[in-house]
């Protein structure tokens, strides 16, 4: 009876093992689906800009380097990389290959520089390459593409000449701007590259493999046979759909296995589900240039977030500076350059008005969100009390707001700034600035009284309980799949 009773446990050790093990093989046959927040416009990774844009291009293009799932940076379609001064030479793979079988070579990712920083592409990040020899030159049009510091000596050497060292220029090269573009696949695109299955080529993880945008939307993407590179895919298929329906309900019912969650959304997912957040958006306010100066002045000097303060959820956090903490910078505090005086505000004020200054035709724009709106009307409200005027608040949907603020079509606006890209110089791009210098930047448009932060704000990605790895698949907001494992 012994025997038997020891034999019976080493044979269910032996079962229990067994499945394990065919557990942890059959991940790679998974299938994952991720719920997007919005549907992407291009799959052009010099022109991808959201972050459902450009998580679905790190699904397809690989770049010189690459974070791994410590967080490190790494050669990708680079295989080893040495910097000499201010030059960078990178010895490719000479295994990848597009999906379509013909090599990738150095030649395409001169090609894709090229493109970044050509006007005419008119590229959302073009400026984070700003440190490149005559980037900026030829972004401003005063030189010609020719003259870009980005050289292929052969197929696979790529050296990029630096007219200034910059210290995040290793991580610019691992965002989408900087992914490979066959220049006779995009000439025979006919202007379409990106925007459907057959103009949409891979050297990463997957391809696409099906795409429907009318009555579901969906891209469906199959693992890359065919890529040799240190990112292999952890799943068979991934699924890209954006509907209608609740995050919460899809998660509850297994319709999906990650969304994207608003943070009004997190309170309800979060309790159930696995939730990483980052912190990469800053709310903050922006005054036109052409408003008075000294009414600008007289405003932001009576902003306060004690005003709001109670109104931010657990996802949001008063602003003290114009850089969330995903961008780790240093960068100076509001409060040192504009200080908070009602009184001195309200005289400054007080003499507009009697010069016959009114306010009555102002109105300040702000995102259509909820803690948007109960902050917009806080700090009108606040502006009322110590100055005793009345400003017309105004909503808008946030793609709204982002072009009102680009062509400077307000008076007054709340908009949120993403660091989607994870560089200063590309988030410096968006407040209006070039290069990577975010304390000349901050202090410009607070010494101008031009922008005031408000609030910090997270991108919120929620999993079901299946999935492994959520954390360390993000990288400055954006998911990488191919780290991604599901269990079966």
């Amino acid at each position: 009876m012994r025997f038997i009773k020891i034999l019976s446990v080493f044979l269910c050790a032996a079962f229990i093992a067994l499945n394990l093990a065919a557990c942890g093989s059959d991940y790679k046959d998974a299938f994952i689906y991720v719920e997007l927040e919005a549907k992407p416009d291009t799959l052009d990774p010099q022109l991808a800009n959201s972050k459902e844009e450009l998580t679905v291009v790190r699904s397809l293009f690989d770049t010189l380097l690459r974070y791994d799932q410590n967080g490190n940076i790494v050669p990708s379609a680079a295989e080893s990389y040495e910097k000499k001064g201010n030059t960078y030479t990178f010895k490719l793979r000479t295994d990848a290959t597009w999906h379509d079988g013909v090599e990738v070579t150095a030649n395409d990712f001169v090609f894709a520089f090229k493109r970044a920083v050509d006007p005419i592409t008119s590229a959302p990040y073009a400026n984070s390459l700003s440190a490149i020899e005559n980037a900026e030159e030829i972004m401003a049009g005063t030189a010609p593409l020719s003259s870009l510091g980005v050289k292929a000596t052969d197929d696979y050497t790529l050296v990029i000449t630096l007219k200034k060292d910059d210290p995040e220029f290793e991580k610019v090269l691992t965002s989408a701007i900087t992914m490979p573009c066959n220049e006779e696949y995009f000439n025979a695109c006919k202007g379409k590259y990106g925007l459907t299955i057959d103009t949409t080529p891979s050297n990463g993880s997957y391809y696409i493999r099906k795409w429907t945008t009318e009555t579901k939307y969906l891209i469906r993407l199959a693992k890359n046979l065919e890529y040799n590179g240190p990112f292999e895919a952890n799943s068979m298929r991934i699924y890209f759909t954006c509907s209608e329906n609740s995050p919460y309900s899809m998660l509850e019912q297994d319709n999906t296995d990650l969304v994207y969650i608003s943070t009004e959304e997190y309170k309800d997912v979060a309790a159930d589900f696995k939730v990483s957040s980052i912190e990469n958006v800053c709310y903050a306010l922006f005054l036109n240039e052409n408003l008075n100066e000294e009414l600008r002045t007289a405003f932001l000097a009576t902003v306060s977030s004690d005003s709001f303060n109670g109104l931010l959820d657990q996802t949001k956090s008063p602003a003290s500076t114009l850089y969330p903490s995903a961008l780790s910078v240093n960068a100076p505090k509001v409060e040192s350059i504009i200080k908070y005086d009602k009184a001195a505000a309200l005289e400054i004020y007080s003499a507009l008005v009697k010069n016959g200054f009114s306010v009555n035709e102002l109105s300040v724009k702000y995102p259509s969100d909820p803690t948007s709106e109960s902050v917009a009307k806080a700090v009108a409200a606040h502006w009322q009390q110590t100055l005793s005027c009345f400003i017309n608040i105004e909503p808008q949907s946030e793609s709204n707001i982002q072009v009102a603020r680009y062509y400077k079509n307000y008076d007054i606006i709340i908009a949120p700034l993403y660091s989607a890209s994870g560089t200063v110089s590309a988030y410096n791009s968006a407040l209006g600035f070039n290069g990577a210098d975010s304390q000349n930047a901050s202090k410009t448009l607070f010494e101008n009284r031009l922008a005031y932060p408000l609030f910090y704000s997270t991108t919120n990605i929620a999993a079901g309980l299946k999935i492994q790895n959520l954390d360390t698949s993000i990288q400055n907001g954006i998911l990488d799949v191919s780290l991604l494992i599901k269990e079966q």
